[in-house]
């Protein structure tokens, strides 16, 4: 076995896992619930807390709490509190925490080298490294003992796939090796496979290119046959006709050659085949399906689109912890099989080209891209219980896929989820009105069963519409854990939704919705009586602003009682502006701002609106 390591190689780190330092004026309030509490938590006087992670929401600010033995995180066991706006404690998750783990000596008697050297063995790295880490932990194996172990984590070019390798740090025993990769079907034997090129960097500019939006056969609202079938990537005039060309925001410039590369994601050749990066000297990415860049370009903009919604749109900081918060992705991976993943080591896309490419069709890249979401906004902690990841990316496709209102209600492919990659020959897809009710009808596959969950959220869609629903959807599944459920995840994305009330749109109406849905699905919820305050009425204040497209005076029209303060990003998320309004005082001057869309916000308001510069 010959194995390089990549010189780019994201992050080796061989050592005891080091927690970030985090900080929250919240800490003594939920360390006192966790004392008041910590009978009923399993809470053991050998083991420790460590705050672990904050993130302030549009819904409150969470704290996660990680369990520690002698200074050695406890796998996968956390205690995650979560405060709304007004600063009380609305939600807590304690389903992660081990109650039964032991106390144990923590010193390792197997070098993290010495574990990597195992793990590579026993994974069957092959070919380029591409990542790779040993970290100790305290862990608790299926059987329920107590072991010192090294979660090492690797990847390899020939080898595709995210390896997870438990190696016993006392023995060097390998406990366990399993591939943790999040694809969006069950997976299939890869097929073909080549070598690797490289990189480069700098200036971004704007460019065009086609894609499908979001595949071939919604867009035309015809059935795959005749002319809309795969053909081995062939293209016709109907395919064609099928694109849409759209405005890349960002691409990278060097010395005249354009790179798909930009603030929120980046194209890599991550795993076989080697198909290049599909640099040029135009800024037109103009492809039919029949060249490789087409997937390339329609993977590049709907990720970066997508990206762009959540962190600028709705306002939700939502970006990878690695490779400088870009995500990368290979449009042509898996050596050739017809499967793509999201890699929770490296978080990194990876799109396949079995039968429909993958990376041809929205559906696919966006749930994929959901599994990424699910682990950034919960600090790693992605949960699979009852196929919850799976359905979080059913849902986040569906709900971009149904937003470009190109099939009616009454059509079948409304519901359907991979509308161009399945429902034909090369495998059936899958729905978002899917009838089982939670839990009775979970069959024990998690694509399967995340269809109930993805069903639920696409009803409550229809219910209140999707910008409300993306961001209690979002908001929401902060607050889980890597054991939570579906039923949990319900109570999380309501408490969410209630946390944000009278602003953002949400109304009393709105969780009454959300509830029937979700109970309509199976999940048992609290009883909540839901009442607006006169303080969440107040803020259901919206934002006009005129003229819009402006030049020069922006007229910002809302009733305020005070200074506020006013930011104005551009699309890159860059602060380009800082101003104050007061009641008299409601303009700001943009006359120096470049062409181009810009987000305004009334900082601590939770307000924002989207103008173009002319």
């Amino acid at each position: 076995m010959k194995l390089q390591i990549n010189s780019l190689l994201v992050g080796c780190l061989l050592s005891c896992t080091a927690l970030s330092g985090q900080q929250s004026s919240l800490e003594n309030p939920a360390r006192n619930w966790i004392t008041q509490n910590s009978r009923s938590i399993g809470l053991q006087d050998f083991s420790t807390l460590k705050l672990s992670y904050v993130r302030k929401g549009n819904s409150g600010e969470t704290l996660r709490f990680q369990q520690m033995i002698s200074n050695v995180p406890v796998f996968q066991s956390e205690i995650v509190m979560h405060f709304n706006k007004n600063g009380q404690i609305s939600y807590t998750a304690t389903e992660s925490f081990k109650k039964n783990v032991q106390q144990i000596n923590t010193d390792p008697a197997v070098s993290s080298i010495d574990a990597l050297k195992k793990a590579h063995v026993a994974s069957h790295s092959k070919g380029e490294i591409t990542y790779e880490e040993s970290k100790l932990f305290v862990y608790v194996t299926e059987q329920g003992e107590t072991k010192l172990v090294y979660r090492v984590l690797t990847n390899s070019y020939e080898n595709p796939g995210s390896w997870e390798t438990i190696v016993d740090a006392k023995t060097g025993e390998i406990i366990s090796v399993k591939d943790i990769s999040f694809r969006h079907k069950e997976k299939e034997t890869p097929e073909k496979n080549k070598k690797k090129t490289q990189v480069k960097k700098n200036v971004l500019v704007t460019g065009s290119a086609y894609i499908f939006n979001p595949d071939p056969l919604s867009k035309m609202q015809v059935a795959y046959g005749g002319q809309y079938v795969d053909g081995n990537d062939a293209t016709n005039a109907s395919l064609d006709a099928a694109r849409t060309l759209v405005t890349i925001p960002e691409l990278e410039l060097t010395a005249g050659v354009y790179k798909l590369k930009g603030t929120y994601a980046e194209i890599k050749e991550l795993e076989a085949p080697n198909k290049g990066l599909f640099t040029q000297t135009s800024n037109q990415f103009l492809f039919n399906r029949n060249q490789d860049g087409f997937e390339a370009a329609n993977a590049y903009w709907h990720i970066d689109n997508n990206l762009r919604y959540i962190n600028l749109t709705l306002g939700i900081p939502c970006i990878p912890s690695m490779n400088n918060g870009v995500l990368a992705f290979d449009p042509h991976g898996e050596n050739g099989a017809d499967n793509s993943h999201y890699d929770p080591n490296s978080q990194i896309l990876v799109f396949g080209e079995g039968g429909v490419d993958d990376a041809e069709d929205a559906d696919v890249v966006l749930h994929e891209l959901g599994h990424g979401i699910h682990d950034w906004l919960t600090n790693g902690n992605l949960s699979q219980v009852n196929g919850l990841s799976e359905g979080c990316g059913d849902y986040w496709a569906q709900s971009y896929s149904r937003s470009l209102n190109q099939w009616q209600p009454t059509d079948a492919a409304y519901q359907w989820m991979f509308s161009w990659d399945g429902h034909n020959p090369f495998w059936a897809g899958r729905i978002t009105d899917y009838t089982a009710i939670y839990p009775g009808g979970l069959s024990g596959s998690i694509h399967t069963d995340g269809q109930i969950w993805a069903s639920a959220l696409m009803r409550i869609y229809d219910a209140i519409g999707k910008q409300k629903t993306d961001r209690a959807f979002l908001e929401g599944l902060s607050l889980t854990t890597s054991n939570t459920n579906q039923q949990n995840a319900a109570i999380a994305v309501r408490q969410a939704a209630i946390d944000m009330l009278g602003t953002f749109g949400f109304t009393c109406n709105d969780i009454t919705q959300i509830t029937a849905e979700f109970t309509a699905a199976g999940y048992t919820l609290p009883a909540y009586s839901c009442q607006l305050s006169v303080d969440d009425l107040s803020k259901k204040e919206i934002i006009a602003i005129y003229p819009n497209p402006v030049s020069e005076i922006l007229h910002i029209s809302m009733k305020i009682s005070k200074e506020e303060k006013v930011e104005i990003f551009n699309m890159e998320g860059r602060k380009v502006l800082e101003t104050t309004i007061a009641n008299g005082r409601n303009t700001v001057n943009v006359s120096q701002l470049a062409v181009g869309d810009y987000i305004l916000r009334i900082k601590g308001l939770e307000l924002s609106t989207k103008f173009i510069k002319k």
